[in-house]
């Protein structure tokens, strides 16, 4: 009955959320972007989302990491000092690459996320980083961290395709993160003062961030998979990671006119190569000299 139940409603969201999706790209639904609008509070669906996804993709490495002898508060405890990290480096990376923009008119709105304007491959860096210092820190103050950096960027990597899936649907709600214009069937239409200047006149563009948050999902899948039945060394998962998310990158990049330029170079694309050659790189290395996973105890679920 159970089974029944669960199933029933899993087909009852999907149907539902097919009449939704089929409004919304023909147009006949118009979303606001706004979740709540009550005077000076004003909470966008992109930052209900995007804070949703960090918790699900905690919960989602929880029980692995405890497996593998993490202690929770400290992994807590990184999360809380990372996501900071990772706001202000996607924001950076973003400015970095539209200074002229910035400089030239909008010079105090640099750290004004409201104003939208944030790279995923700056936040990724940024998180690369932080979670270094993390561990550097807790060494001095405490003599000792209960994870390793490899090992904690694998328990990263291994849910965060399932938080960027679901982050893309922050720029559904946006109308942003979409391609160029098209008439085939799965086009969605984009509201007027959600073009781009040069696509004015166009009413239907390709959903690019359906696109990279179906590719994301399928990610998470290989990932999550690999760490819990195949993965041998730290490091493996994090090296896949850099490997499929930037070859799933590289391509849907191409259909997006929202992309950051270096002169005639789609700066995602270049940052894609550069990760997949990183990511081969230390696959091979940690595969033969890397330290073995350590399952430390078994986490019954309640």
């Amino acid at each position: 009955m159970k089974k029944i139940v669960f199933w029933s409603i899993v087909a009852a969201a999907v149907i539902a959320i097919y009449f939704f999706l089929r409004a919304v790209f023909s147009g006949s639904l118009i979303l606001d972007p706004y979740a709540i609008s009550i005077g000076f509070l004003r909470i966008k669906w992109y930052g209900i989302i995007i804070g949703s996804s960090v918790i699900v993709a905690y919960l989602l490495a929880r029980n692995q990491l405890l497996k593998e002898g993490v202690k929770e508060d400290e992994f807590l405890l990184a999360m809380v000092f990372v996501i900071p990290f990772a706001v202000l480096g996607g924001r950076l990376y973003y400015v970095a690459f539209t200074w002229n923009t910035f400089f030239s008119k909008h010079l105090n709105l640099i750290f004004d996320t409201r104003t939208g304007g944030m790279a995923i491959h700056g936040a990724l860096f940024a998180i690369f980083l932080a979670a270094w210092l993390f561990i550097i820190m807790m060494r001095r103050i405490k003599g000792r961290c209960s994870f390793g950096y490899l090992q904690a960027m694998d328990a990263f990597t291994m849910v965060a395709p399932f938080a960027q899936a679901m982050g893309r649907w922050g720029n559904f709600f946006n109308y942003e993160a979409h391609g160029g214009p098209t008439t085939l069937p799965w086009k969605m239409y984009v509201p007027p003062q959600y073009r781009m200047p040069q696509y004015a006149n166009f009413k239907y563009f390709y959903p690019t961030f359906l696109f990279e948050s179906i590719a994301d999902l399928f990610v998470f899948y290989i990932l999550y998979t690999y760490t819990k039945k195949r993965r041998m060394k730290y490091g493996q998962t994090f090296s896949l990671y850099l490997i499929l998310y930037s070859v799933f990158r590289f391509f849907n990049e191409a259909f997006r006119t929202d992309s950051l330029w270096f002169y005639n170079l789609r700066i995602a694309q270049v940052v894609s190569v550069i990760l997949i050659v990183i990511g081969a790189v230390l696959f091979a290395y940690v595969s033969k000299k890397g330290k073995d996973v350590e399952i430390k105890e078994e986490v019954v679920e309640s």
